[in-house]
């Protein structure tokens, strides 16, 4: 017995033509390959003519038939049984008897019968594998939408990040002072990058509800400190508008259940919505605890109300449609996606809470909330409709105390590890400029009566100063005394004093001893360039001196940044901000290998790590920071343009300060710089929230 199953393929003409494929055999010692080969080399034969009529055929003597090949060659009679569902062929059963005219009448009918009855089971079989590739088809796309959206976000974000960041930067005056016509239109510049911000994260927020992969973080949460956070942005929103916004909050409320984050994005759209569509009178927040009247749960129910334009009821259904807007002309100049309500209602099923809303036209409009307390037992949720989120409950873990004790450098060979990834090794000499008690100065001048003029001076201000006359042996006087400051006359013979300072500034461990260049002429601008801290001419008072070594001295203790991250614009944004937020050395790293490498011969005081980079991200960079135990406490901060990161990343992040790119401010960062220099400073155990 033999089962083929019918094939449409397609030339490169597009034309379709029908091959049979043999599936199954029974009664044959022969492979069913070679069959396969058999049947497919046959191009006019009767088992053609019965696909072409769809009608049964007994062959009663097969010697006597030239256009059947048995399969058996000792068969003496078959029969060619269509297989046929639902009018279409899809296959062919031959049967084969070494008898002459071995099938009958009630065989044939038998064999109908089971005809049908295969068809139909072979049908069945080709829907369901059909129906697996279709699931598994669809699974790919789903990945690829997902993978592209994550994609978008980052390319649409990272630039946009700069328009923010840079503008905001010039609004500040930190690159100079500004015309007031340069502030009007760096002023619409920022505000219309961060409208199309929201807009962009707008878009992206609907994408994953509607896929059901919203991420929601859930956790237990106190309500009031979250709607005064509320409070201060409206204020801020309708602070150019006769518009009063009032805050009711009862007493003893109870903690809510739920994702904070996602609840604030909520309550600041409707207060914005509300800010947009009143011109003048009250906007209302009203925190109350109340009861779900089904199950007899407590809840908290947030009320924003207006007094503006208010909604008709006919209206009201498009409200939480997506895409869609009420039409008024006020709607029209407000623009937007028409995304904001929708998301927000979406927001708020998936933490197992309500949204409702009334409105009477021209007297305003409340759109309320209401919060679970408790987390919502799985069987009340709904299982068919509505949006879907990966949920977990996610308390942050303080990050660990880094500690002082640095008493290993790091081989920075590329053969060190196969990956490439230095190695730490044991330090053979003093330790880091850290672990110094003494306040010292390295003097590189031949004139000896310089040398004794400048450490007269050096040495009454508490400076221990150590000399070197000849720069054969300067450079080696730096590495092995660690001093805090070098001052340094680089008149040598050969120019020999400007390429000691050039391979000074070269190398990782003396790149961050300032130095103090001291010349007959102004070479100032050379000195600069070629990473002086200060530059002298000649002659000048000791106190001069003096005055430049403190000032160098300070930087020499000051905390050391490293950013890592693959945006020359971001590092450069990042830089401006923490210069003028306060004094800090800042180098930086354009990939997650080479900030490894980096960190491994620099040894930061704090690391600025951006998330999404090519080869090497910063996920792998935290990992193999953590991994090794010389560098494994030093504060990480992660500065981001992703806004939502999946449950999976968060919890790798659980111990990391997280900032979004377009929440930089000096205030985050001195608040956050502050936190980590105390516990550089102190001994006890404490630890670091980064939240």
């Amino acid at each position: 017995t033999t089962i083929y199953l019918t094939r449409h393929y397609s030339d490169v003409s597009e034309n379709t033509f029908r091959t049979l494929k043999v599936v199954a055999l029974a009664g044959s010692n022969q492979p069913l390959s070679e069959i396969e080969e058999i049947r497919e080399s046959q191009s006019e034969n009767l088992i053609s003519q019965v696909l072409e009529e769809m009608h049964l055929r007994v062959i009663e003597d097969t010697h006597l038939e030239p256009r059947y090949l048995p399969v058996v060659p000792e068969a003496r009679s078959a029969i060619l049984v269509p297989l046929i569902s639902s009018g279409e062929l899809i296959g062919l059963v031959s049967i084969e008897d070494n008898r002459l005219n071995a099938f009958g009448y009630e065989t044939q009918q038998l064999l109908v019968t089971m005809s049908r009855t295969l068809s139909a089971i072979i049908q069945s079989a080709q829907l369901i594998d059909q129906l697996q590739k279709t699931t598994e088809q669809l699974r790919e796309l789903d990945r690829l939408k997902s993978d592209f959206l994550a994609n978008m976000s980052h390319e649409l974000r990272t630039p946009l990040n700069s328009i923010i960041g840079f503008s905001r930067v010039m609004l500040k005056g930190i690159d100079g002072p500004l015309t007031e016509m340069q502030e009007q239109d760096l002023s619409t510049i920022y505000n219309s990058g961060q409208h199309l911000l929201v807009l962009i994260n707008d878009v992206l927020d609907q994408a994953k509800i509607a896929a059901g992969k919203m991420d929601m973080k859930f956790a237990y949460f106190e309500v009031k400190p979250l709607i005064e956070g509320v409070r201060s942005i409206g204020v801020g929103l309708l602070k150019d508008k006769p518009i009063s916004l009032q805050v009711e909050i009862a007493n003893s409320l109870p903690k809510a259940y739920g994702d904070e984050f996602r609840t604030r994005q909520v309550l600041l759209n409707l207060v914005s919505n509300a800010s947009k569509f009143t011109q003048e009178g009250l906007v209302t927040l009203r925190v109350y605890p109340t009861t779900d009247v089904e199950t007899n749960r407590p809840m908290i129910r947030v009320d924003v109300s207006d007094t503006g334009i208010g909604i008709a009821e006919s209206d009201l259904p498009l409200l939480f449609e997506a895409f869609r807007q009420v039409d008024s002309s006020l709607t029209r100049t407000q623009g937007g996606t028409g995304l904001g309500l929708p998301i927000a209602k979406s927001l708020i099923e998936l933490q197992g809470g309500q949204m409702l809303v009334t409105s009477q036209v021209n007297a305003g409009s409340t759109f309320s909330i209401v919060l679970p307390t408790e987390p919502v037992p799985i069987e009340e949720e709904d299982s068919e409709d509505g949006p879907k989120a990966f949920m977990r409950e996610d308390p942050i873990t303080p990050i660990t105390r880094p500690t002082l004790e640095i008493t290993r450098v790091l081989d920075i060979t590329p053969a060190s590890r196969p990956d490439g990834i230095p190695r730490a090794v044991p330090l053979n000499g003093p330790s880091a400029r850290m672990m110094q008690a003494k306040r010292q100065v390295l003097l590189i001048e031949d004139n000896k009566d310089m040398v004794d003029q400048f450490r007269r001076a050096l040495q009454r201000e508490g400076f221990e100063v150590q000399t070197a006359d000849h720069p054969a042996y300067a450079e080696a006087m730096v590495s092995n005394l660690r001093p805090n400051v070098i001052v340094m006359d680089v008149n040598f013979a050969g120019g020999e004093g400007w390429n000691i300072l050039t391979r000074l500034k070269d190398r990782d461990d003396t790149f961050d001893i300032p130095a103090i260049i001291v010349t007959l002429s102004d070479q100032s601008e050379k000195a600069y360039q070629s990473g002086a801290h200060t530059f002298i001419q000649r002659p000048f008072m000791p106190e001069q001196l003096v005055a430049a070594a403190l000032e160098a001295e300070k930087e020499s203790n000051t905390e050391r940044i490293l950013i890592i991250d693959d945006q020359p614009n971001d590092i450069r944004l990042l830089t401006q901000v923490l210069n003028e937020s306060g004094n800090y050395r800042v180098f930086s790293a354009h990939s997650g290998l080479e900030g490894i490498g980096l960190v491994a011969r620099r040894r930061p005081d704090l690391i600025i790590l951006d998330l999404r980079m090519p080869e090497m991200d910063g996920f792998a960079v935290l990992q193999e920071l953590r991994s090794n135990p010389e560098t494994a406490n030093i504060p990480v901060m992660v500065v981001t343009g992703e806004i939502d990161l999946n449950a999976s990343e968060q919890e790798r992040l659980v111990n990391i300060h997280v900032l979004h790119k377009t929440d930089i401010s000096e205030e985050d960062y001195a608040q956050f710089i502050d936190n980590v220099r105390g516990h550089l400073g102190n001994g006890n155990g404490h630890t670091y929230n980064g939240e």
